[in-house]
């Protein structure tokens, strides 16, 4: 097949690898001059300080290991890290740098991808394409900005660059998510006055919890018991792996009485800054005045030198694919009336947690399989039902664990062992670390998660998982040896109501959200 493939950023990279692979013709469209989206230094996507949340050991994708040694990665090194991937796979020889495509539609029989370049606009014919544009590119702002004729400078995430820039001023971060807390953090490392506005306590761990990553500390089966936990038992387990940071924590207020186990923003300097008096918490941003003074939720009214704005992104920008209505997004991910034209993306109703390699990885295994015919979607009207439940409340955003979503989309394009023939290889998958390269046929033997054994029993979550194959499918493993029969019995007797679908299917949503009162800003009499 020819396959275009839209944005040279992790999702596009890994789209054009595993198509080559199979043996299609690939044209990958960028409209910078390198790869890494977002992590490409100059594309503004992403400050000078900022490093990744998730650990060498999660983030890369399942094939390509990371070349540096450091643990978590920077700009700089993760960057380095998709332009070697792109080079090494091949992708690099598809890509048209400076190509801005501005319109996709289908006609004739084919999809009609038109670029513009400094060479003017250019047409070409595809069989499928895969849209990797990205989300992070349009940041959300407030209804009413104030211009700089004010005094007060607004800025936004996408806009901010290194502390220096803002040194000696006082400023105000809004924004209680990772974006928000770390550059608040970093700020006052850096001897600003900043003022942090929470509209929501968020749970913040940091990168290290004792000896071991953050991310390595449950398997993708321990990420689904964990939920099984009250939340302030999960809190005191975690307190047992970090007994300094939690006394921090908890003297700050800012530790969440509820919310998802596995929403974890990962930041090591925010809870001791606001614990230090370094960065002081405020209560949630309502709205400028026309004289540049913010507003919050309770009445305060005042002026700052710089209002930061990390308020998240907009939804990504799909104009020049006039036949695409997100509403019409199968799975969020295929255009339903025609799935040779698929979105490689987070579903934009989310708040997504995880590493986004391996994810992107999956989605795109999962389109190009579709592409094939490998991997076969439901009939159209079961599609267009499933839209018509899924996709009505876009932005009503829920919990997205990215490394459960890995599997479950593994398991529906056929890339993953299927547990009704190959138990064995599904669960040395999901019951050990979040380790990409597990996750390939040949790939090592992963290593246990490093808490599972301390929280559940890994026999009875296997038990459970068992429980919900057919019965069929258990006397099958049964009879090739894969499953013993002390552990068929024991699936047999486990309640409806406990068994784990082999897709470990999670909570997504709560019934309601805790608001922060937050502290009194600086200056407050």
């Amino acid at each position: 097949m020819r396959i275009a493939v839209i944005g040279a950023g992790p999702a596009g990279l890994t789209s054009a690898k595993q198509a080559l692979a199979a043996g299609h013709r690939v044209v990958l469209y960028e409209r910078t001059d390198t790869v890494g989206g977002i992590w490409n230094p100059d594309s503004g996507g992403a400050y000078d300080g900022v490093r990744m949340q998730s650990s060498r050991m999660s983030f890369p994708y399942s094939d390509f290991a990371p070349g540096f040694g450091t643990d978590f990665a920077t700009r700089g090194e993760l960057h380095g890290y998709l332009r070697d991937y792109a080079r090494r796979s091949g992708a690099l020889e598809t890509i048209r740098f400076g190509h801005t495509v501005t319109e996709v539609v289908k006609r004739d029989g084919a999809w009609q991808v038109t670029a513009d370049s400094l060479r003017g606009p250019a047409t070409d014919a595809f069989d499928a394409v895969m849209v990797a544009s990205g989300e992070l590119w349009e940041p959300r702002r407030p209804a009413f900005v104030p211009d700089a004729s004010t005094g007060v400078r607004v800025l936004t995430a996408k806009d901010y660059r290194r502390p220096q820039d803002l040194a000696g001023r006082r400023v105000l971060v809004v924004g209680g998510g990772v974006s928000g807390a770390d550059i608040a953090a970093e700020l006052a490392a850096h001897g600003t006055s900043v003022d942090w506005s929470v509209r929501r306590r968020a749970l913040f761990l940091p990168r290290w919890c004792g000896d071991h990553y953050n991310d390595a500390l449950l398997s993708y089966i321990g990420r689904v018991a964990v939920e099984e936990l009250s939340y302030q038992d999960y809190l005191k387990w975690l307190e047992s792996l970090l007994p300094e940071y939690f006394a921090q924590y908890r003297a700050t207020g800012l530790l969440p009485e509820s919310g998802f186990h596995g929403a974890v923003h990962v930041n090591d300097r925010i809870v001791p800054a606001v614990h230090s008096g370094a960065v002081t918490v405020v209560p949630a941003f309502e709205r400028f005045e026309e004289d540049g003074r913010v507003v919050l939720t309770d009445g305060f009214e005042g002026r700052y030198d710089t209002v930061l704005l990390c308020m998240g992104y907009g939804m990504p920008n799909y104009d020049f694919v006039p036949e695409l209505r997100r509403e019409e997004l199968y799975e969020h991910f295929f255009h339903l009336p025609d799935p040779t034209l698929a979105v490689i993306n987070t579903p934009v109703d989310t708040e997504a947690f995880g590493t986004a390699c391996p994810y992107f990885e999956a989605i795109a295994g999962w389109a190009l399989r579709v592409f094939t015919g490998e991997a076969v979607l439901p009939p159209l009207a079961e599609r267009a039902d499933w839209c018509a439940r899924h996709m009505d409340r876009l932005t009503d955003r829920r919990y997205y664990d990215c490394w459960l979503e890995t599997v479950r989309i593994g398991l529906a394009a056929g890339t993953l062992p299927d547990p009704e023939r190959d138990f064995t290889a599904y669960w040395r998958i999901v019951s050990h670390q979040v380790d990409p390269a597990g996750l390939r046929p040949d790939g090592p033997e992963p290593r246990p998660a490093a808490h599972d054994h301390a929280l559940f029993d890994p026999a009875a979550l296997k038990h459970r998982v068992l429980a919900a194959l057919p019965a069929g499918a258990r006397a099958g493993l049964l009879a090739c040896g894969q499953i013993t029969a002390e552990e068929a019995g024991a699936a047999e007797r486990v309640p409806p109501g406990r068994r784990i679908g082999p897709e470990l299917p999670y909570r997504q949503r709560e019934a309601a959200d805790e608001v922060f009162a937050g502290a009194a800003p600086r200056g407050r009499g």
